[in-house]
């Protein structure tokens, strides 16, 4: 149920370009999108810190197109305003497979 509620916010967030991320699971979710569009050293097992000094140097380099490209553009917004908790569960392990694999 947790995973549902947090998939349907990054997708929501993602489709009306509006608000933040909230909490590590959907920051999770979201790295599992960012990381089925590019090549990143991250995976589900990669701890919130880590991840985001990952994450935030590869969209230094990552300019989606606004108008062509808008909801990889925002995803890139979400990801960079988020700074996550250093805490972790299998479940933001099995967020981060459903956002790679487009769940």
């Amino acid at each position: 149920m947790v995973e549902e509620l947090a998939v349907n916010a990054v997708e929501k967030k993602l489709d009306m370009q509006a608000s933040i991320l909230v909490g590590n699971y959907e920051y999770y979710y979201a790295c599992g999108k960012l990381k089925g569009l590019m090549d990143l050293a991250v995976d589900e097992k990669t701890a919130p810190l880590v991840m985001k000094e990952i994450v935030d140097e590869a969209l230094a380099s990552y300019t989606p197109d606004e108008e062509t490209e808008p909801v990889k553009a925002y995803l890139k917004t979400l990801l960079l305003r988020y700074r996550p908790a250093d805490e972790y569960d299998a479940q933001m392990a099995d967020l981060f497979r459903q956002g790679r694999d487009g769940h």
